[in-house]
């Protein structure tokens, strides 16, 4: 049994050291799963905190996990989209997007030239997320920033795991085809 299930079922027992273990370990993780999924900074804090007060209030309630970062992963989503903290998860002009994806300011030493390279990948990202779905763009956070399996990310999104499949195969599909879109205008230009 690896460490993260041993410090659960701790929990579950009562051992606050176990729990406070998991919040620590969990937090940023959370927090940053959140954010990619559009939810507002003060709001997540809650909900983050929130699922972890419920976790110790109702710690004798839980049931065995085989994963307790899905489990967290699951329970954070449900209490944002009950709590409508998510704000549907995007905004129509993209700016939950733009707030994910901020590019730390330059150091002294960067020139004028890196820096406007920098932006105008940004600038291309920033659209190709845009065009996303947003279940698509969730799907795709979910199995590569997050690493979890099909069938976790079906769980996650309430859909089957044959859907999440889809989900990811669609994301990449449009993510590859805007990228060839991009290609063929840098070659036109080009030549």
């Amino acid at each position: 049994m690896d460490l993260e299930l041993k410090k659960w079922d701790a929990m579950r027992a009562g051992d606050g050291e176990a729990f406070a273990w998991l919040y620590a370990k969990y937090f940023k993780l959370l927090y940053n799963y959140g954010r990619k999924i559009g939810a507002g900074d003060a709001a997540l804090q809650d909900a983050i905190h929130d699922l972890f007060v419920d976790l110790w209030r109702f710690r004798d309630n839980l049931s065995e996990t085989t994963s307790v970062r899905f489990y967290l992963y699951r329970s954070i989503r449900r209490r944002l989209v009950r709590n409508d903290a998510s704000r549907s998860f995007f905004t129509a002009d993209g700016i939950v997007i733009e707030d994910a994806l901020q590019v730390s300011t330059p150091s002294l030493e960067e020139n004028l030239i890196d820096e406007e390279k920098q932006n105008q990948r940004l600038k291309r990202l920033k659209k190709l997320l845009n065009d996303l779905t947003p279940r698509q763009y969730e799907a795709l956070v979910l199995r590569f920033y997050d690493e979890l399996s099909f069938e976790e990310i079906g769980s996650v999104l309430q859909v089957n795991e044959q859907s999440a499949r889809n989900l990811v195969q669609r994301g990449l599909a449009q993510m590859k085809q805007y990228a060839k879109y991009v290609l063929s205008l840098c070659c036109l230009f080009l030549f």
